[in-house]
């Protein structure tokens, strides 16, 4: 029997390990190296932990996961020629989210952290009130009426399914000598052009310009397309609010610099470049108060505090 393929810990970047060595260093490091391993029936208990904790969400950031997975079902019924129904649709995401916190609550994560959810409300017993569950199921239907409401969809619906080009795939393409993932949440080809879509249930944020420049940069690489040809849109579809985003030289130019410039500050935390080696003390707490930003959102509160 062949033996079992170790997986090893390269280096890469994506936009969300830029954000949480940005939020803080030892985060950073709980996430991408810590915790690297602690799948394993034979990790060690510190490693187990810290991978546990990795997979674990919050109620906002569990809400707009269900909510692109509906879109994703939303989109593919389209594409094989179903209607799809926006009451049902709103009737599943209610749905997941019910399945969702009964698994936290009766902690199944503790067998499964992968598949099974594990609530940072729920594991730090900081239980939300009515009004914010309300708010969570009301950011989710509203998101979903959002979506049939949009431009977006309208258009979309217009297109053949040979014009898809993405549709919640994950892929890297390279740079700076390091690989890039990417997730496009939805992308196709209308006439010349390229049009990428990026479905967001939180506030707008400017900082999104960027995530949104370095998937035009992506779609240069795999599509061989000019920048020029390339249209971005944000879609908040809570706030049923689309932002265009122009893939300029000088926003290019500045994701360039962006990515270059955290590659770099990643690196240099590493002790073994080579291969991808670092030490937690290169990586500091963002503070010593556990009730301070962003600390006390931080999924790693208990190995830093308790």
């Amino acid at each position: 029997m062949p033996a079992k393929k170790e997986f090893k810990n390269k280096f890469s970047w994506s936009f969300s390990r830029h954000s949480a060595f940005n939020a803080c260093k030892r985060k950073y490091y709980y996430s991408y190296y810590g915790s690297w391993g602690g799948w394993n029936k034979d990790a060690d208990d510190l490693s187990r932990k810290l991978y546990v904790l990795n997979k674990m969400t919050s109620l906002p950031m569990l809400a707009g996961s269900i909510v692109h997975d509906e879109v994703e079902k939303i989109l593919k019924s389209l594409r094989y020629g179903r209607n799809a129904d926006q009451e049902k649709s709103k009737e599943n995401v209610i749905k997941i989210f019910k399945q969702s916190w009964s698994q936290s609550k009766n902690k199944e994560w503790e067998d499964n952290p992968k598949w099974k959810t594990n609530l940072f409300e729920h594991y730090y017993d900081q239980k939300p009130s009515d009004q914010q569950l309300l708010d969570i199921r009301d950011l989710m239907i509203n998101s979903i009426d959002g979506f049939f409401a949009s431009d977006s969809y309208r258009f979309i619906q217009t297109m053949s399914d040979s014009q898809w080009l993405a549709i919640e795939d994950l892929d890297f393409f390279e740079m700076y000598k390091a690989k890039l993932w990417v997730k496009l949440d939805f992308a196709i080809r209308h006439g010349d052009r390229v049009y990428i879509y990026d479905w967001k249930t939180g506030k707008v944020v400017k900082e999104n310009e960027i995530q949104l420049a370095v998937y035009a940069i992506y779609a240069k690489q795999k599509w061989d397309i000019d920048l020029k040809l390339i249209r971005l849109f944000d879609v908040y579809l809570n706030q049923q609010i689309p932002v265009k985003v122009k893939p300029t030289d000088r926003l290019i130019n500045s994701a360039n610099a962006f990515i270059e410039s955290s590659i770099a500050d990643m690196r240099e935390l590493l002790t073994d470049k080579e291969n991808n080696k670092t030490e937690i003390d290169s990586f500091p707490m963002a503070s010593e108060d556990r009730n301070s930003y962003p600390c006390s959102y931080c999924n790693f509160q208990t190995i830093c505090y308790d």
